[in-house]
């Protein structure tokens, strides 16, 4: 890039004289011939690529996006800077529009092309430029330019204009040329997501230590996310977002949420809509993990890579280290469930295809189970109000209950179904809920059987909390209650894909899930409050959602 030696006083003036922010004393003549100046500059420093194919490329779309574009009584040309390494593009007074070689190349289509080009004559056609050029002109040490011979007031907008290619844009004027070249997008027909994917790919590892263009064009996390909520999509799968959908910033709310992302522990506390990570150990992943009732101890089964033992962990905040306390051989964990009262932890884990159970107490120490009396395949364990663990397995080549809870004794208790559930929840002291299959039942437990009736299907996943109840039912998130034999519920989330990992605030107000719009996606944590049904996605590549409540 040229550089000029401008007067300080000019520079001043350019970015911090608030004086006159929309007056323009720069007429068209005169901003085109700045604009030849700068142009002719910009062109000697860098050289124009003589490629005549991709030159017609971005005349073509260039001239598409002026078709529609607010001004047009600009002689706008489009040129390509033969820079190799700088990410960039510019607007010069007068419609003059440049972007460098390796910007092109990094872009994959011309609906990508459109927007850096439609953003360029954004700053053009919403008058960023000549405001920018009055403002510092207006102030008094250069109102005497006005009245000078016209090659001084030109050489002085050229010297301000390459502090402004270095300085950047005001963020007003940034995101109105955004809004700008996403409209100009629409109306000649490029695909509008176009803006998302472009400014996302600029973002990469591959173009670190060359991104000149950030340093014009700055905050891009923050104006990915505004162009995602104008064109109402998701900014990672471009998506249309469900009604009351909003991407971060929920409001104050009764529970801390915690969740695992990228082999750490996140919280989000109440008062706060920015998750904070509160606990990571290098190459270990955490299994599963569970949160007492103040949020201030967590219990964690991790693994280290390539390790067959899971290990049971205890963070405590204001502690400096970890506990570990036991640990086990298992190639999957498949359940980690705390009881109501706090003071123990059940473990479902698989190893060699055979599944077991082990119970821990609240400092992390096995707590014995029967050893005498098998309990055969299981498939799903839960502990009820009374602090009971339910223990759902196949023996003898019959379904059945397992009733256990510290210092007594296992009972069995038949039940009428046909097949083992894959989730369990309990709604009260005597009600059970069950998937089985598609099928959601409900079932009441008493000292001999298990007698248990549909409520729903065909039913994915679901939660339950109280009355509230949340079904994955014909591909869509529902909300309701459960009145009686009958549910009542609406859907709060009707996007194609996959919800899962449902899990309720203890007052039902709050609904956590995880959501992919296809198998190979990474999981997306979303937040929904269940009164208003409104929807905040609160991260990318999160899992295990858990509520903590004083």
């Amino acid at each position: 890039m040229v550089h000029r030696t401008v007067f300080a006083s000019v520079l001043t003036l350019l970015f911090f004289v608030p004086a006159f922010p929309q007056l323009i004393l720069i007429g068209r003549d005169q901003e085109i011939e700045i604009g030849k100046e700068v142009a002719a500059q910009l062109e000697r420093e860098y050289g124009v690529w003589d490629d005549p194919e991709q030159t017609r490329r971005i005349e073509r779309i260039g001239k598409s996006l002026v078709a529609v574009c607010e001004r047009k009584d600009m002689p706008y040309t489009f040129k390509i800077l033969n820079e190799r390494k700088e990410l960039n593009a510019m607007a010069a007074p007068g419609g003059f529009i440049y972007i460098t070689r390796a910007l092109l190349e990094a872009l994959d289509n011309d609906d990508e092309v459109a927007f850096v080009l439609g953003h360029e004559i954004g700053h053009v056609a919403g008058d960023h430029i000549r405001k920018q050029l009055s403002q510092a002109i207006a102030a008094s040490i250069l109102l005497d330019i006005l009245t000078a011979r016209s090659s001084q007031l030109i050489r002085i907008g050229s010297d301000i204009m390459f502090s402004l290619y270095q300085s950047g844009y005001s963020r007003q004027h940034e995101r109105d040329a955004d809004t700008r070249g996403v409209r100009y997008m629409k109306a000649a027909g490029y695909n509008p997501t176009a803006a998302i994917t472009a400014l996302r790919k600029l973002g990469t590892e591959r173009y670190k230590g060359l991104v000149r263009w950030f340093g014009t064009h700055p905050d891009i996390p923050s104006r990915i996310q505004r162009i995602a909520e104008m064109l109402g999509v998701d900014p990672e799968t471009l998506q249309p977002l469900p009604q009351g959908a909003s991407i971060g910033n929920p409001p104050e709310r009764t529970a801390t949420l915690f969740f695992l992302a990228d082999n750490a522990v996140f919280r989000m506390p109440p008062k706060s809509s920015q998750p904070q990570k509160i606990w990571q150990l290098e190459k270990q992943r955490v299994e599963s993990f569970q949160v007492s009732d103040d949020g201030k101890t967590i219990w964690m089964l991790i693994r280290r890579e390539g390790s067959e033992i899971v290990q049971l962990a205890i963070w405590r905040e204001g502690s400096k280290k970890t506990e570990f306390t036991a640990s086990l051989y298992a190639d999957r964990i498949l359940n980690l469930s705390r009881s109501p009262n706090g003071k123990y932890l059940a473990a479902l884990a698989n190893q060699g295809g055979k599944s077991f159970v082990k119970v821990f107490d609240e400092k992390g120490n096995e707590v014995a189970m029967p050893d005498r009396t098998p309990l055969g395949e299981v498939s799903a364990i839960q502990w009820t109000a009374d602090n009971k663990l339910l223990i759902f397995t196949e023996r003898f080549r019959e379904l059945s209950v397992a009733v256990w809870s510290p210092n007594e004794t296992v009972r069995f208790v038949s039940t009428s179904d046909s097949s083992l559930p894959i989730q369990t929840a309990v709604l009260d002291q005597q009600t059970l809920l069950v998937l089985t299959g598609t099928t959601l039942k409900r079932g009441r437990i008493d000292r001999e059987t298990l007698q248990w009736e549909p409520v729903a299907s065909p039913v994915k996943g679901f939660a339950a909390s109280g009355k509230s109840l949340a079904l994955v039912k014909d591909g869509d998130l529902q909300v309701g209650n459960l009145s009686g034999q009958d549910w009542q519920g609406s859907v709060i989330d009707s996007r194609d894909g996959e919800f899962s990992e449902l899990t309720f605030s203890r007052d039902g107000q709050w609904l956590a899930y995880t959501y992919r719009s296809k198998p190979s996606d990474p999981p997306q944590l979303w937040l929904a409050h269940v009164p208003s049904k409104r929807l905040w996605r609160i991260a990318v590549n999160a899992t295990k959602p858990v509520f903590a409540e004083r």
